[in-house]
């Protein structure tokens, strides 16, 4: 319909409806004259206008084949995913983080190329692309790949076969990058392929097999990743309704001639097709709340560039001028609608086809593009759009602004008038940019050989990360001239501070100067380190490292540019870290006798996975009249509440009640801790005095997910009484804040050891938080029902949960029916932690008698939700002069949070001896109470601690000796007969040999000389390796689970129903190949059902690392029962058929059902067996930035007799990769004012990506193995290589010794975890002073 002015109205940029006030607005210049009449686009309402020129107000979305119409009944905020998800197309699409950080909301959507003009099929974010901007759009997700009914995808079937699934939640979106990929390029190289998928987190595989997977297609892959290239034609089952023929995205366009205009009750969305049409907005525009977009990828950072801030949202997508790339003359024409991809593909063009002069300089713009961001980012996000965001919001760390910058490049800038102007960058940022929009950046082109550009960047991990400090340089030097530098130089920063973007005073010291003088390279770094002045607005990473990083990196470009000049060994100071590709080796035994145990094979469900038909519980679809739930949450960390004001939630539509700790109904307990299990209350809402930042108040209730959160955030909170957090051990200590501790352990007299010792150490060490990074977040949907309450519960107890609904709503548990088919990931988080969900969820869905859904968004499940646990240790050692230990005495302090409820402090005591004996020991725990959320189990809670405060120690008494640490550990190892601390008696002890063994096998020796010799020839690189030996206790103790194997009489299938929840750990592929083999029944006839309160009842939590195998265990009584039972029939019948068999029993009477529960009794207080394992790790530092890679990693892993090696494999590179994340990337900050967590988003907490993982991971469990305590001669796998990632840690500490060794400070030092790229660097201790030629 036309756009409208209301005939009697005065002429303004807007008419609003008579009846429903939605605005309308003139999109084409000057109206004439002649009178209208038309219906409102929102409510329908007639009412009269003129026209203003014709425009669409509705488009068709293409998805999996199929066509959609949007109209204007979707908000301008609606995005893809929520169209997606609500709409029930794509439940395989899943959601997170809603800022494009964890990626598991990736699709593949086929739009116009602005290079070609041609269709192109890109991996994109959905939960970032608004719904309104697909239009011509055609999707793919998941869903339209493939299925399990019809025939699946090859990508999904390989990453299947490759084990590349765990919890599966992430793994629809890594197979549509993917994906994506073919569809442009079907034979991509193993780089290209490793390229690209880095645009989703997994927390589960530790990326190996999702990459071998992946890289099987490439033209280029080894007869080591079978699998090859795939027709194109197979990549994609969907079929166009026109032609019936595999769709090829070629029917739709999103390059409409027609603009497109949408109204809608809260903004307009308008599409122009031409610079025309977009300035002629401007112009009616400018006074308004608009926003200009393309990608719209800066919602991932910033929330207030959110659609639903402004009235009038204008789609630039669609103005083709803005496409361009020419070459001519002195510049190259870059269209403000290129994305970052298209930059990326043009330089790399660019590099093959230039001189070597030019190559190098493409080819590091190429480098440093990708790493901004991640693929799906850089498909959609444009370069203007980025500078924009630098331009709103001066502190963004904008690597476009570095790259553009230190190229010189000037900005053409059109105003609403139709005038465009010309703007250097510097210029641009303080430009008033209402009412005018970025048209185009003209590069120079270089052709001086003399023109010296480079770019930089320093990021916390190697993928999807935002920089700590990029920079950028432009020199014209002449070599034959001693370096003289012409002209103007340029230096860019970005993360110094928010207005620091130029370093003007060095720039001006440099020109004319000879920096081949050493006193010049002295006095530019003295100028420019008095510029360098930090804040903490541009970054939460300390200001120290920030300007040692910046002034490193100016070193970098001058040691490149001063070549000639320059120390051989200092060059290694010029090259970043370069990652070749990665690989792995996996070796294991089986045993054919006893198959199905012991044989590879993929997990049950992995190909529903991979087709994105594993429902997880955000999947269900709504039930009748259900309604969705948020937190509302504090903002400070110690105080009172004065004043909770719900009524400005209450009065946005959409939400319907605010429900709080007066609402628990007469004899329920505000408590979600069960009674008297726990030593500590835990409140659901808190009735009065607050205890941490993020700790929920009450709950708001609304019609949809999205009115939930917007009215949580709306409910005002005052406080009184408020007081400083206290955040850190430190402080707990200081103020006396401690809990009643757990006894610790004692063996022998560690005091009177110590003292007599030939040398005695005293020093401490510390580690930190970890967040879980479940890509599920916390969830549970209650229904009430008319006996008692149904839950679907994101937990890992769900005895736990029923036991802690009946008391809040003081109903009976046997009233209360929990269950759980399986979780997106978990890690620990979901065994106490989902209690205070459930337990809220029910209460509202009590209230209501309504169905209640609660998920947490990302930020308040960061907020909330405790974390692993913070410790320290004070530690007291005595040593003989070979280094053997003789006593031990460790004060170790855990910070619990709010409450001690989940520390593992009790059971430390079972892991600090590590791998080494000592007679004498004295450990003591002490529980301190800090104003954050209740810290609780994380992936080998109490063990991984345990074990890297035991070997720091080991560090340390080797430091001391000045001998090699291998020796000292070697000399200390436990041998086969002794005694651990709390009295067991290693009977099964091999840690020596298997020692040896990898010595041999990883070359350790040869190593370890070729690390000396790199770390003489470079002084900027080091290296360094450790070798870490583990003997890890597994206990069973009080472990129940209850098991229900039942078998069909009508065709002989078994059903499993064990008492263990599905967290991706490969549990029911597990019990079901035990009941195969312990039945002798084919796998086929086997399936593992949901676990719940009503066949599992009083099962313990899963965790630990044993639940699979006890679960294994449990089938195995339950099938010996039924084996029994069934003998007797069996021996009439002679040798009957399985079916012939249970239907001969059925109708003798026999009860073909069975149930066990688990009631263990450990040998030990510690443990019922143990794992052993040895691990080396060598990694490469850049000692000028602090970024490091993994070389390599030799894991060999005492498993005993593997129940499936393929599940056991991907535990183990699943836990150390998750480890490497604890002990050098991921950081938890807090604010020390309020206590609230700043780093609770994707943008500041970073777990590994694929490239943050081994470049050479080698993993063997060990040969001819068994377990005489396991089941079925097994161990388990979960936790221990948790423990084995700390050798990664220790061997950048080695790595960091030899850049101190540089300046000769090699003494001891206790390394903290986290060590992130900050710290390292830190701890290298270089600064200004060494930054010279080396001459």
């Amino acid at each position: 319909m036309p756009i409208c002015i209301p005939i009697n109205g005065a002429r303004s940029n807007f008419v609003q409806c008579p009846v429903c006030q939605a605005s309308h607005s003139p999109v084409k210049g000057e109206l004439k004259d002649g009178v209208y009449a038309a219906d409102c686009q929102n409510c329908g309402h007639f009412f009269k206008f003129r026209a203003a020129g014709p425009v669409r107000s509705t488009f068709s979305v293409t998805i999996n084949g199929q066509s959609y119409t949007v109209d204007n009944s979707y908000p301008g905020s609606t995005s893809l995913n929520e169209f997606l998800r609500q709409k029930g197309i794509s439940p395989g699409t899943k959601v997170m983080c809603i800022e494009g950080g964890c990626g598991v909301c990736v699709v593949s959507a086929t739009i116009m190329d602005p290079v070609t003009s041609k269709p192109r099929t890109y991996a994109v974010n959905s939960c970032c692309v608004p719904l309104l901007q697909c239009d011509g759009w055609d999707i793919t997700t998941i869903e339209g790949l493939g299925n399990t009914r019809d025939g699946i995808n090859p990508i999904q079937q390989r990453l299947a076969d490759y084990n590349g699934t765990q919890c599966g939640f992430c793994s629809p979106a890594q197979i549509m990058s993917m994906n994506s990929l073919l569809k442009t390029n079907p034979k991509p190289t193993m780089e290209e392929v490793e390229q690209i998928m880095d645009s989703t987190v997994c927390r589960c595989t530790g990326y190996r097999s999702i990459l071998d997977a992946m890289k099987s297609f490439a033209a280029d892959a080894g007869p080591d990743l079978p699998g090859g290239l795939i027709d194109i034609e197979d990549l994609e089952r969907k079929m166009c309704k026109k032609t019936g023929n595999p769709c090829t995205g070629k029917c739709s366009s999103d390059q409409s001639k027609t603009m497109l205009h949408m109204v809608t009750a809260g903004s307009q969305w308008l599409k122009p097709t031409n610079k025309q049409e977009l300035y002629t907005l401007l112009n009616q525009h400018k006074a308004d709340d608009y926003r200009l977009l393309h990608g719209n990828t800066g919602y991932g950072v910033y929330k207030d560039i959110g659609d639903w801030n402004y009235s009038v949202l204008i789609d630039v997508r669609g103005v083709v001028e803005f496409n361009i790339i020419q070459q001519g003359g002195a510049t190259i024409n870059l269209g403000s609608n290129l994305t970052i991809t298209n930059l990326l593909e043009y330089f790399r063009i660019k590099a093959v086809d230039s001189n070597d002069f030019l190559k190098t300089f493409y080819s590091n713009i190429c480098l440093h593009l990708e790493k901004v961001a991640t693929t799906s980012i850089r498909n959609l996000g444009t370069w203007a759009g980025n500078l924009m965001l630098k331009h709103k919001h001066p502190e963004f760390v904008s690597d476009i602004y570095c790259i553009l910058e230190s190229m010189k490049t000037m900005l053409v800038i059109g105003d609403s008038t139709g005038k465009e102007m010309n703007y250097n960058i510097a210029d641009f940022l303080k430009l008033d940019m209402t009412g005018k929009a970025i048209t185009m950046a003209m590069l120079p082109i270089v052709n001086n050989p003399n023109v010296n550009i480079r770019t930089f960047k320093a990021m916390p991990r190697h993928q999807n990360a935002h920089a700590y400090v990029s920079a950028g340089f432009n020199m014209v030097v002449d070599a034959k001239q001693n370096y003289l530098v012409s002209g103007a130089p340029v230096l860019a920063y970005v993360g110094i501070n928010k207005a620091f973007t130029r370093a003007t005073l060095t720039e001006n010291y440099l020109s004319g100067k000879q920096l081949g003088d050493p006193n010049i390279l002295k006095g530019a770094l003295t100028t420019l380190s008095s510029e360098l002045v930090t804040d903490t607005v541009a970054s939460l990473t300390p200001g120290p490292y920030r300007k040692n990083v910046a002034l490193n990196l100016f070193y970098k470009f001058v040691l490149d540019i001063c070549s000639q000049i320059v120390n051989p060994r200092y060059l290694s100071g010029c090259t970043d870290l370069i990652r070749p590709l990665s690989c792995g080796q996996q070796s294991f035994d089986t045993h054919p006798e006893e198959y199905p145990v012991s044989k590879p094979m993929i997990k049950l469900g992995a190909t529903l996975q991979t087709c994105g038909e594993a429902e997880f519980i955000n999947d269900t679809p709504p039930q009748f009249n259900e309604v969705y739930a948020a937190f509302v949450i504090s903002t400070v960390g110690n105080a009172d509440i004065d004043v909770i004001d719900p009524s400005p939630a209450l009065a946005i539509p959409g939400v319907l009640k605010y429900i709080s700790a007066k609402d628990i109904p007469a004899g329920g307990i505000n408590n979600c801790s069960p009674a008297p299990k726990f030593q500590a209350k835990e409140e659901i809402f808190c009735s009065g005095k607050v205890l941490f930042a993020g700790q929920p108040l009450g709950l708001i209730v609304a019609e949809d997910q999205m009115t939930a959160d917007y009215g949580a955030e709306m409910v005002k909170v005052t406080y009184k009484n408020v007081q400083p957090p206290v955040l850190t051990i430190d402080d707990a200590i200081q103020k006396k804040a401690f809990f009643k501790a757990p006894p610790g352990l004692s063996a022998g007299d560690a005091d009177g050891a110590i003292a007599k010792s030939a040398h005695q150490l005293t020093g401490q060490i510390a580690c930190g938080a970890q967040y879980h990074y479940q890509l599920e977040t916390q969830i549970s949907i209650c229904y009430p029902t008319e006996d008692g309450m149904n839950i679907l519960a994101g937990t890992q107890w769900i005895d736990g949960v029923q036991k802690i609904v009946g008391q809040v709503l003081n109903v009976p548990d046997s009233s209360v029916t929990v269950e759980v088919k399986r979780l997106g990931g978990a890690f620990g988080s979901k065994i106490t932690r989902n209690f205070p969900i459930s337990a809220a969820c029910a209460l509202a869905a009590h209230i209501l008698r309504r169905p209640v859904r609660l998920m947490l968004n990302i930020h308040t499940n960061m907020k909330t939700i405790g974390k692993r646990t913070p410790y320290l240790a004070k530690y007291s050692v005595g040593f003989t002069d070979a280094g053997l230990l003789n006593g031990i005495k460790i004060d170790y302090y855990a910070d619990c949070g709010a409450t001690p409820n989940d520390v593992s402090a009790a059971a430390m005591p079972g892991w600090f001896d590590s791998a080494y004996y000592c007679a004498n020991w004295k450990m003591t725990p002490f529980l301190c109470k800090t104003n954050k959320p209740q810290n609780t189990a994380a992936r080998s809670p109490g063990s991984s601690p345990a074990v890297f405060i035991m070997e720091s120690i080991m560090e340390h008494v080797a430091k001391s000796l000045n001998k090699d640490q291998l020796d000292v550990r070697k000399l200390n190892l436990y041998q086969k007969g002794q005694k651990t601390p709390s009295g067991m008696v290693l009977d099964y002890c091999n840690i020596r040999a298997m020692v040896t063994q990898l010595e041999t096998s990883a070359q350790i020796a040869t190593r370890k000389q070729q690390i000396v010799q790199y770390n003489t020839a470079n002084r900027w690189k080091k290296r360094g390796i450790s070798v870490l030996p583990l003997k890890f206790g597994l206990g069973w103790a009080t472990a129940q689970y209850n098991t229900l194997v039942t078998i069909s009489n009508g065709d002989g299938t078994i059903a499993i129903f064990h008492g263990g929840v599905n967290c991706g750990q490969g549990i029911n592929i597990k019990v079901a190949q035990t009941c195969a083999y312990e039945l002798g029944v084919p796998m086929d006839i086997i399936s593992v059902k949901k676990t719940s309160t009503m066949t599992n009842s009083n099962s313990i939590t899963t965790g630990g690392s044993i639940t699979s195998e006890l679960c294994c265990l449990s089938v195995i009584e339950c099938c010996k029962m039924l084996t029994q039972r069934m003998a007797p029939v069996k021996a009439k019948m002679g040798n009957p058929k399985w079916k012939d068999l249970v239907a001969k029993c059925y109708s003798e009477g026999v009860d073909i059902t069975a149930r066990f529960v688990t009631e263990p009794v450990d040998v030990n207080p510690f443990a019922h067996y143990n794992v052993y394992g040895v691990c080396c790790s060598e990694v490469e530092l850049d000692v000028l930035t602090g970024e490091h890679q993994i070389l390599r990693v030799d894991m060999l892993y005492d498993g005993g007799k593997s129940l499936n090696p393929d599940i056991d494999i991907g535990q183990a590179e699943g836990g150390f990769v998750m480890a490497l994340g604890y002990w050098l990337t991921e950081r938890v900050i807090y604010d020390s004012t309020t206590g609230e967590n700043l780093t609770a988003n994707t943008w500041e907490y970073h777990p590994p990506m694929p490239k943050d993982i081994p470049i050479d991971f080698r993993i063997e469990f060990l040969k001819n193995s068994d377990n005489p305590r396991g089941v079925l001669g097994s161990k388990a796998v979960g936790e221990p290589p948790v423990c084995m990632a700390t050798s990664a840690m220790l061997a950048v500490k080695h790595a960091i010794e030899a850049a101190r060794k540089e300046i000769s400070k090699d003494v001891f030092f206790g390394l903290d975890g986290p060590a992130t790229v900050d710290t390292v660097q830190q701890n290298c201790l270089t600064d200004s002073t060494n930054l010279t030629y080396g001459k």
